[in-house]
């Protein structure tokens, strides 16, 4: 039964990883579009479909941040402990980043000078690019097999900076450009009308999310080697075991969702995004278990009093009840535009 119980919560706490993945790498994403749209004669019409987009629900998708926090820090208080003693400079920049991207995605809307409006946009986008780096290349030195029970095996700043853990920030990197410039497509079709004489911004997200699903496949094809390289047992169970369905599904998905934008076709492609790189997400944690430390640290080891453990899934299974149809409900309005004043 505490088996049961623990895993449970192990699922719980990839289901929020994920869900912040998806969630919150549209976002992210989106950020990483407005960073780079001072190469488009069209900036500012980018970049106010971004803040339209964006304005509704980004604050809400760091719910999921700080459900993933929660879990671990309860649930697994061992696997805390030694993630953040061993890589606490990644989650310093990722969150220093969190604070910069909120308050200039703000400041920006307020900034009364052109200088003013394009210094707030650049640390916004430098910050769109930083946090998901971060926050995916602890994955990759946890995957590496460079944190140990208690502390790192390795000094600091070699596990910070393993090529696994900077592998895995250039799949989030990759992955939230795919996600936000996919989201970004249905933006520009929905708010269409107010460009009848301004750019084609849907054919503008439209080559854009095609080029970076191309480009997260190839940077996930290189970071499977290395994983083969440096972690065999969780490639083993990436290719061989729990992850391979997921990895098989976030490939097809993402070829889907490139062969969609390619050929114009617009139904299905968000549901398909989220899919593909929530599958990424998936394949990566099945793949390690019975581990939350590769080699080192299974789930039952990690895991906190069969009480504690017991008692957080319950509260957990009851926040997700009022959290889940609160989001949902916040989504859908957004989308069928109903939040518009």
């Amino acid at each position: 039964m505490n088996t049961l119980v623990s895993y449970g919560v192990a699922g719980a706490l990839l289901l929020a990883v994920t869900a912040y993945s998806t969630a919150g790498g549209t976002d992210y994403g989106a950020g990483i579009w407005d960073l780079l749209a001072g190469r488009f004669r069209h900036t500012a019409e980018v970049r106010t479909l971004i803040d339209h987009a964006m304005a509704p629900v980004w604050e809400a998708n760091n719910v999921w941040l700080v459900f993933s926090a929660v879990i671990c820090w309860t649930g697994f208080p061992l696997l805390y402990e030694s993630v953040f003693l061993s890589l606490y400079p990644l989650f310093a920049v990722a969150l220093l980043a969190l604070i910069l991207r909120g308050a200039f995605f703000a400041f920006r809307k307020v900034a009364t000078s052109a200088t003013g409006r394009l210094l707030a946009s650049r640390v916004f986008g430098l910050s769109s690019l930083l946090a998901p780096f971060s926050f995916a290349a602890a994955l990759g030195a946890i995957a590496s097999g460079k944190v140990g029970v208690g502390g790192p095996v390795v000094p600091i700043w070699q596990a910070c900076l393993d090529p696994l853990a900077i592998a895995f920030g250039a799949v989030a990197l990759t992955a939230t450009a795919f996600s936000g410039a996919s989201f970004l497509v249905g933006d520009a079709r929905r708010y269409r009308a107010s460009y009848e004489q301004g750019p084609d911004l849907v054919e503008y997200f439209r080559r854009r999310t095609v080029a970076a699903a191309v480009a997260l496949l190839g940077v996930s094809l290189v970071v499977l080697l290395l994983i083969a390289a440096e972690s065999p047992t969780v490639f083993r169970g990436m290719v061989a075991g729990w992850g391979l369905p997921f990895a098989i599904t976030a490939v097809l998905a993402v070829l889907t969702v490139a062969t969609l934008m390619w050929r114009r076709v617009y139904r299905w492609y968000r549901v398909l995004t989220v899919m593909g790189v929530g599958s990424f997400v998936f394949a990566w944690g099945f793949g390690q278990v019975p581990y939350v430390l590769p080699g080192r640290l299974t789930i039952q080891q990690a895991a906190g009093a069969p009480a504690i453990e017991a008692l957080l899934l319950v509260i957990t299974v009851v926040a997700l009840v009022l959290v889940v149809p609160s989001l949902f409900l916040l989504y859908t309005l957004d989308q069928r535009s109903a939040l518009e004043s």
